[in-house]
């Protein structure tokens, strides 16, 4: 059975293994050494040998020279100094033996107060060591739940191996979410194709024969048929015109990419509304550099821009579109104004999904469709409510799209 432990216990274990073990050997160690020098310089043996062979010695002396001062003087220095060492030697024996048996307890106390001490120690870095660890592991449950990770905290503190982990992982989080939206936005594209398609197909099934029975019912006589008939076949082609709508909506472009003039191609499709309710104006700021692109897709992408800001300032009581033609960080970018209501603000990044549309009569794939055409091409789309009122539309183009050779 294999017997799993945390990592701070581990680092806990090592750290307290590494100061106990050695200081227990290093303090067992010199209390055998102590011991050893007391055994062997306290005995007091030796000094009792040297006492009796110096009392001999003195008799001796006062023997040869009975009554002679010197020599007696000398004798009695002599043997207050033995006297003096034998009690010293005794003193220095009795504290060296009460040493000797009191340093294993007094080793045992000190091996304790620093298993003590290191295991404090121990701990205080363990916790310091596995609190990131623990911090980090809660960050990839979050990642792996899909949950954002917490806010950044400011300037940042620590081992510096954590903060780059730390950055990694939220690098990470971020580019796995921008996956997980670029799958659910393919799922999604791919389903709105499927399901445009078949409304498509299932729309223009019945238009043929609608258009000629109500083409048959325009040249009657009566006028109220006629009026009906007229009415029949503007229904007609608006549901032809949505059908195809619905068949372009996520189709790959057809034909080879090229060379396209978005100044000449915006100021084409600006040309078709003059006799619009809605005054469109073009604007453009040479040079505009050319963008490698497929024209009809632009050219569909540019129109539903035109077409939405015309239905909001027709529907929203404005007087006035702006389209401009720039040159913006070495590609270009269309920008189309309109002073009609705005965007709610709920809205403003939900109005380019396919089921999105604010229009009474939209289909809800024209901006679907302009979205489509910027990343198609490595670009981008945007919308923002302008201060003066109204809404702005930018379509954001590179030079040559990311990959393409051209």
């Amino acid at each position: 059975m294999v017997r799993i432990t945390s990592f701070r216990s581990r680092v806990f274990a090592a750290l307290l293994a590494v100061a106990v073990v050695p200081t227990a050997l290093a303090l067992a160690g010199s209390v055998l050494a102590l011991r050893q020098v007391g055994s062997t310089t306290g005995t007091l043996g030796p000094w009792s040998a040297v006492a009796e062979s110096g009392r001999e010695l003195v008799e001796a002396a006062r023997a040869a020279a009975p009554g002679d001062t010197v020599v007696e003087r000398a004798a009695a220095a002599h043997t207050e100094a033995l006297s003096a060492s034998v009690r010293h030697s005794r003193l220095y024996a009795l504290v060296t033996d009460r040493s000797v048996r009191l340093l294993p307890w007094a080793a045992l106390a000190t091996i304790l107060f620093l298993a003590g001490l290191s295991a404090w120690v121990a701990r205080l870095l363990a916790r310091n060591f596995s609190s990131p660890i623990s911090e980090l592991v809660g960050w990839t449950e979050l990642i792996a739940a899909g949950e954002p990770l917490p806010p950044e905290q400011g300037k940042q503190t620590g081992v510096r191996e954590y903060r780059a982990l730390r950055r990694a992982l939220r690098t990470g989080a971020r580019r796995l979410d921008e996956a997980r939206k670029q799958q659910v936005e393919g799922a999604r594209l791919r389903a709105w194709t499927e399901m445009a398609r078949r409304v498509a197909h299932e729309i223009k099934n019945p238009l043929t024969p609608m258009r000629m029975s109500a083409s048959a019912l325009a040249r009657n006589d009566d006028p109220k048929v006629r009026q009906a008939a007229e009415m029949l076949l503007e229904e007609v082609a608006r549901l032809d015109d949505m059908a195809r709508t619905f068949a372009r909506f996520g189709r790959p472009p057809e034909g080879p990419a090229a060379e396209v003039d978005l100044v000449e191609l915006a100021r084409g499709i600006v040309a078709g509304f003059d006799d619009g309710d809605a005054p469109v104006r073009f604007h453009t700021q040479a040079p505009v550099p050319l963008v490698h692109g497929h024209y009809d897709v632009l050219g569909q992408a540019l129109r539903n821009l035109v077409v939405n800001a015309v239905e909001a300032v027709t529907e929203g009581g404005g007087s006035r579109i702006d389209v401009v033609v720039e040159a913006a960080d070495g590609g270009a970018r269309v920008l189309v104004r309109d002073d009609g209501p705005g965007i709610r603000a709920e809205l403003l990044e939900e109005i380019w999904q396919p089921d999105v549309t604010t229009r009474h009569r939209g289909s809800g794939l024209g901006l679907a469709m302009v979205r489509r055409a910027a990343e198609i091409h490595g670009g981008t789309a945007r919308a923002w409510n302008r201060i003066e009122g109204g809404a702005e539309f930018e379509l954001r183009l590179p030079r040559t799209p990311p990959g393409d050779g051209a």
